[in-house]
């Protein structure tokens, strides 16, 4: 936290036994959720007050995350009501959205 990264250190993606990322209050604005999916055993991520402006759905697929905070971030959506109700049911909606954004491409 508080390391003035801009982006999400590409190193941190290939350490797949990473537990928990703390990277609060930085000016992140972007992440693969696609890497973020190959850490198996990452089951924190804490990316509170960056700037990302876009959560991508398919962060909703990785499965072991039990901790999930993105409060204090520019995104419009997920709405803080759904950020309130917790990582359960952050990644559930992120789920619901994976084929709407695919819809919205084609």
């Amino acid at each position: 936290a508080f390391n003035r990264f801009k982006i999400f250190p590409n190193v941190l993606y290939r350490i797949l036994t990473l537990e928990a990322i703390l990277l609060g209050s930085n000016q992140i604005g972007s992440l693969d959720p696609q890497q973020l999916k190959k850490m198996e055993k990452l089951s924190t991520l804490d990316l509170q007050n960056n700037d990302l402006l876009q959560i991508p759905p398919e962060l909703g697929n990785c499965d072991n995350l039990r901790v999930l905070l993105l409060e204090g971030n520019p995104f419009r959506t997920p709405r803080a009501a759904i950020l309130a109700k917790g990582t359960a049911a952050v990644l559930e909606y992120l789920r619901s959205r994976i084929s709407t954004v695919a819809a919205d491409v084609n």
